[in-house]
């Protein structure tokens, strides 16, 4: 293949030493005219990048950009004015993952809805009564939000060919299967519709068309650059045609393959009318091969190093022959200002309120933002996830000044939900959740959520927007489990109980941003114990209490698995009160006064907090802080009210992570832990994660002694799936001298 290429090159440079005056005399003097092709393939289509490169290296003055899917994309970038150098950086700089999710990232999303978001393996949507289907399984809004966000500089250019360089890109009518040229309109919404991959996108709606991937019909259109008047057409093609039969494995490749039998038609011609072709060999990749864009990057700048001497020829020989042509601009990025907006329409809200739109918008007539700002008050809608797309476009008003037209796809209502949970110390779940938009009013959230176990666990809870910016909220919530709770001594298992716990509570709640909030609430609390068989010293049966609380939450995490970066941050804080015990209390199978095994129920003050802050260190791995702690005031009642400490997931109320030890095989009123960890992901999505924590506990209230010490490790193996994490750890404590064996598989309830 080297040598193929080495010799294809040695005669493009000759033909190039004489192309041009034939061109010319054709052309009555005038300089002809070079078009650019780039074709669709997915990630494949990054490897452009390196070709624009080469030209813009070579000072080769291109005067049309056609391009189709990914082509159309980096085509336009070029033809707006970036240069190739700016392209790579813009492209490095995104999260390819995220814009290609079937799922918005969780940092765009709202904080009271993170806890529930992405943890469940189906979600069947209801729309009166009947299940929901979309056109294609990604809608793009983060893929939208950016390509508005790049596209800034022409918000305002209506007509294509008035870019720095003309350009059209293309896109396929669903309804006819129809080749549809986009060269006029709302640049983001055409180069979202050139992408927009049959049964994998949502079609686009432009005009009374909904329109898909261009690729189906013309995924290398060099007509397109001829048809426009180019001279000269210089075409780089990612996609590799047809599949071979032995390639056609499974029936989603042969559904694919017959897609695209019209373009396999159109590509012999464009093949033919391509003078400058560029083929780029990228069989090791296919178009969802996103975690490898560096690699693809990188090969494409190799391939355009390769043909850097043909563009430099053909520059040079175009310079002599017409030197006072226009000459060649390597930065062509117009400035654009800030934007002051005359008016803000909305369209498409059916279920939901204009007035928490428009609230959680926050954005003004009169008021001048720039694409960020924009992008960042969509976002804090789009984040409540009452809706499934959010687009916009500026019209013109006048110098800096547009009118805002936003276009609302609303999510369904009501949501089924079903995951699978096996946790060590919870054992096997079957997940179930119900969740209802606008039940009983507008503007509200309804959930209920059951774990069918031997350790059952239910949730409800219902959230409501409130305040001008709907960044207020009030929230009301039922929770109870049902554990096997071993107490043990010295780490050594002396009685094992069923613990149930049990809370109903309502708070206000003041969302700061879409990673963080503040709030006030009260809960009522229930615990009952039951021994399971007969020990020396026993306690059985059950109490409540009162629970005034603040709180304050950060999550600002990039994923929810395996996060690379970001916090998750929760603090408690209140008074507890209003106590009625009816615990009874045994010595020896006789009943004795509480006081006599230390009990007593007074009123106290506490306060929990749990930290896990992940710091990316490089771009495989993560170095993960844990600091949590737990400490009652004025308090002596250890079993029904202390903090559970150890295990490696929160599966319980009260419950302190610590590597080392299992759920509950300490105890206490107080601790302070601190953690560090390494995560690393050793082949895609399976992650190796050592832990190391410490721990002071017993160091408040009534403590026989000193403070105790409590050292341990873990070694967990882990691989990201739809099921959630499937993990498995080995843990060494210090103070037993003991190897344990823990296992989790998908999300915790």
């Amino acid at each position: 293949m080297k040598r193929y290429s080495t010799i294809l090159l040695a005669f493009l440079l000759l033909g190039i030493c004489f192309y041009p005056a034939g061109i010319f005399a054709q052309s009555g003097g005038e300089r002809p005219k070079i078009g650019l092709t780039l074709s669709g393939g997915g990630a494949k289509g990054l490897a452009h990048i390196g070709i624009l490169q080469a030209i813009d290296s070579a000072g080769l003055k291109i005067d049309y950009v056609t391009g189709t899917s990914m082509g159309s994309i980096v085509g336009a970038l070029y033809a707006m004015g970036y240069s190739g150098d700016t392209i790579e950086v813009l492209a490095d700089q995104l999260d390819w993952d995220n814009l290609f999710a079937n799922q918005p990232a969780l940092t765009e999303i709202s904080y009271e809805e993170k806890s529930e978001y992405n943890k469940y393996i189906v979600e069947i949507p209801f729309e009166y009564g009947k299940p929901k289907l979309a056109s294609g399984v990604i809608t793009g809004e983060q893929l939208w939000l950016e390509l508005a966000r790049l596209c800034w500089p022409v918000k305002d250019v209506r007509d294509f060919s008035d870019f720095s360089i003309p350009f059209k890109c293309i896109a396929t009518d669903v309804a006819t299967g129809d080749i549809v040229t986009l060269d006029t309109g709302y640049i983001v919404s055409c180069l979202r519709a050139s992408m927009a991959i049959p049964s994998i996108f949502t079609a686009v709606k432009i005009g009374d068309r909904k329109l898909v991937d261009g690729g189906v019909v013309r995924n290398f259109p060099v007509i397109t650059a001829k048809e426009m008047g180019a001279d000269i057409v210089i075409g780089s093609n990612v996609s590799g045609g047809l599949r071979k039969a032995d390639e056609l494995v499974t029936p989603i490749d042969i559904l694919y393959q017959l897609g695209f039998y019209k373009d396999a038609v159109d590509f012999r011609e464009a093949r033919k009318l391509c003078d400058i072709y560029i083929q780029h060999e990228l069989e090791d990749y296919s178009a969802a091969s996103f975690g490898s864009v560096d690699s693809i990057i990188e090969l494409g700048k190799v391939r355009g190093r390769e043909m850097y001497p043909v563009f430099k020829k053909l520059a040079d020989s175009l310079n002599a022959l017409y030197p006072a042509a226009p000459p060649f601009v390597k930065d062509r990025l117009p400035f654009t200002p800030d934007v002051e907006l005359t008016s803000i329409n909305i369209d498409g809200l059916v279920h939901s309120d204009e007035k928490f739109f428009r609230g959680r918008l926050n954005l003004q007539t009169d008021g001048c933002y720039n694409a960020e700002q924009l992008r960042e008050a969509v976002r804090n809608v789009f984040g409540t996830r009452f809706y499934k797309q959010i687009t916009y476009e500026l019209i013109p008003e006048g110098p800096a000044k547009s009118s805002m037209h936003i276009e609302a796809e609303e999510n369904p209502l009501t949501y089924v939900k079903f995951a699978l949970h096996y946790n060590t110390f919870t054992n096997a779940s079957a997940i179930v959740n119900l969740t209802q938009r606008n039940f009983a009013v507008r503007n509200s959230r309804s959930s209920v959520t059951a774990a069918i176990s031997e350790n059952p666990r239910l949730r409800g809870e219902y959230f409501k927007y409130l305040g001008r910016k709907r960044n207020f909220g009030f929230g009301m919530g039922v929770y109870y489990e049902n554990n096997g709770l071993n107490i043990y001594e010295n780490f050594k298992r002396q009685q094992q109980y069923r613990s149930k716990y049990a809370h109903a509570e309502i708070h206000m709640q003041y969302m700061l941003n879409l990673t963080m909030a503040i709030g006030v609430g009260t809960r009522w609390e229930y615990f009952n114990y039951r021994p399971s068989f007969a020990a020396t010293e026993e306690i059985r049966g059950n109490s409540n209490q009162m629970n005034n609380y603040v709180y304050y939450g950060v999550n600002s995490l990039d994923r929810k698995i395996y996060p690379r970066k970001g916090m998750d941050l929760q603090f408690e804080a209140g008074w507890v009160y209003n106590q009625h015990p009816g615990y009874r209390a045994y010595r020896d199978g006789h009943e004795v006064p509480l006081d006599t095994l230390g009990l007593a129920f007074g009123n106290y003050q506490h306060a929990m907090l749990q930290m896990k802050y992940h710091l990316p260190a490089g771009p495989a791995s993560a170095l993960q802080l844990g600091i949590a702690g737990g400490i009652n005031y004025n308090y002596n009642q250890p079993l029904s009210n202390g903090y559970i400490l150890g295990g490696l997931n929160t599966v319980a109320h009260h419950q302190l992570q610590f590597p080392g030890i299992y759920e509950g095989e300490v105890i206490t009123s107080s601790a302070a832990i601190v953690q560090l960890g390494y995560q690393r992901e050793v082949m895609r999505n399976v992650f190796l994660v050592p832990r190391v924590g410490v721990a002071l506990y017993d160091f408040n209230g009534d403590v026989q002694g000193r403070y105790k010490y409590l050292s341990g490790y873990a070694l967990t193996a882990g691989y990201s799936s739809r099921l959630g994490p499937i993990e498995g750890s080995l843990m060494y404590c210090d103070q037993d001298g003991r190897l344990r064996a823990y296992v989790n598989i998908g999300f915790s309830f």
